[in-house]
């Protein structure tokens, strides 16, 4: 069993994580082999997700991925549960651990880590272009985190977030989104 984890993951880095995007021809079966990869290694993943190449998921892989989720390219995801209709732009990094800084008299690079629950992003979720999400966070049903956020704490239900550290800046309104659609 073992083995055939550690070859799934072998094989989606060396060739699905390269394999040409979804937009290209016939893209759509290199998401779907990547999606396919990922199940060996372990990870749950729902219906219709579209994986992008490049996304690093670690060697020991440890996420949930809920239905028509889209993960785009160069992301970075670390001990995820993610919910359905999760939207991640390119470059996003979602973290489960930090550094040990603790002790003044031993380098930090020797403290070891710390590490943390799931990051949990519930459904209907948007991560926006090369946001940092840090360990242990909740992000909850219908937020959005601007680009080049960082997220330090937990995002509260339709909040849409910002900035570094990302902060509240407005919530969604189902008035507003009624008349858009």
């Amino acid at each position: 069993m073992k083995i055939l984890t550690y070859a799934s993951i072998a094989i989606y880095y060396l060739i699905g994580s390269r394999a040409p995007r979804t937009f290209w021809p016939g893209g759509i079966l290199f998401s779907c082999f990547r999606v396919w990869l990922l199940r060996g290694a372990g990870c749950k993943v729902g219906s219709r997700c579209e994986i992008e190449p490049n996304i690093y998921v670690g060697l020991r892989p440890k996420l949930a991925i809920g239905d028509r989720c889209q993960i785009n390219s160069n992301a970075e995801l670390h001990n995820v549960v993610m919910g359905a209709d999760v939207m991640i732009a390119p470059g996003v990094v979602i973290l489960d651990r930090q550094h040990n800084f603790a002790s003044l008299s031993k380098p930090m690079s020797m403290q070891g880590v710390k590490k943390f629950k799931s990051v949990i992003i519930e459904d209907d979720v948007w991560i926006g272009q090369n946001a940092i999400v840090m360990p242990g966070i909740r992000i909850a049903y219908g937020a959005i985190v601007g680009a080049g956020s960082v997220v330090t704490k937990d995002v509260p239900k339709n909040a849409i977030v910002a900035g570094v550290p990302a902060k509240i800046i407005r919530y969604r309104d189902a008035n507003e989104l009624a008349k858009i659609v």
